[in-house]
């Protein structure tokens, strides 16, 4: 309760906490994903749906560079304990604002490494993450993954390359950006944009992204993860980018991103719609002709 109150009165904000069997004493270990039900503006980063979302590996990777004894739940990834060097250039990707140790050897060494301490709920302590932004502009021109294996595969690889974040790596994008069929040759005369833009957020909520720039026709990195469903006005598409978010080219100013309904969705709902009405036309033809047997 001490926590929860004490995450209820700070800034809104993304956090990342320390995953540890210890806190099996509260009932489970993910006790924690309470957070956002009792401190509103402050979603946990390991939440009830992670196991459904594309974001799964890297929020795990995220999770074992800042624990003490991580879970490290999922196999076959490159997973680098207690390296808070690395975490200070993953969590910003993320757009994570608070990380909260519970282990005295992450609280030493988040604080060795000069993570600040914002407040001491023991026993935990919750630290002010490095300085991040909720959406990026584009340095280089990023390069299209036209490679054999799974975009998720190149986008772990990309990922591990914590020196060349600023290189994005997506799913698809326009004719003129380059195609690479291996990850590193991202880094082979890339293309810088040399523009020093300015975003300003108007609306940030689950279903909803509203932001103003002056960087038009330049890529924007959106930390929201990728889904087919969100619709873009103002932009020129959503593209899936490394690792798991959101890219955008606005042609305006003013962007707007809506979570909406697929095609796939409406004719979906559509013909649902017109099964059960079948269905009960007829239900309802049947339970006629029986009646008029017995009458």
């Amino acid at each position: 309760e001490n926590l929860l109150q004490t995450v209820n009165d700070l800034p809104d904000g993304r956090i990342m906490w320390e995953v540890n069997s210890g806190q099996n004493t509260y009932g489970t270990p993910m006790a924690l994903m309470l957070l956002p039900y009792w401190s509103e503006g402050h979603p946990s980063m390991e939440g009830v749906f992670f196991e459904s979302s594309l974001t799964t590996p890297f929020h795990f990777l995220n999770a074992s560079e800042v624990a003490h004894r991580p879970s490290n739940p999922v196999r076959g990834l490159n997973y680098r304990p207690m390296d808070f060097a690395r975490a200070d250039l993953h969590l910003p990707v993320y757009d994570i604002d608070y990380y909260i140790s519970f282990t005295p050897e992450a609280t030493e060494a988040a604080t060795e490494h000069g993570w600040e301490i914002l407040a001491e709920p023991s026993p935990w302590t919750v630290f002010r993450a490095p300085a991040a932004e909720r959406i990026d502009i584009a340095a280089y021109e990023p390069v299209v993954w036209a490679g054999d294996e799974d975009f998720v595969v190149a986008a772990l690889e990309w990922y591990d390359d914590v020196d060349n974040l600023d290189t994005w790596i997506v799913e698809d994008g326009p004719a003129d950006w380059r195609r690479v069929t291996d990850v590193d040759q991202r880094l082979d005369a890339p293309r810088p944009y040399g523009v020093e833009g300015t975003v300003e957020i108007t609306e940030f909520e689950n279903h909803t992204v509203r932001f103003t720039t002056d960087a038009v026709g330049v890529p924007h990195h959106v930390k929201v993860s990728y889904f087919p469903n969100w619709q873009d006005e103002g932009a020129s598409g959503v593209n899936r980018v490394a690792p798991s978010l959101m890219l955008v080219i606005p042609t305006q100013s003013e962007v707007t991103l809506q979570f909406g309904l697929t095609w796939v969705e409406v004719v979906g709902a559509g013909l649902t719609a017109v099964t059960v009405v079948g269905l009960g036309i007829y239900g309802t033809t049947v339970l006629v002709r029986r009646r008029k047997r017995t009458a």
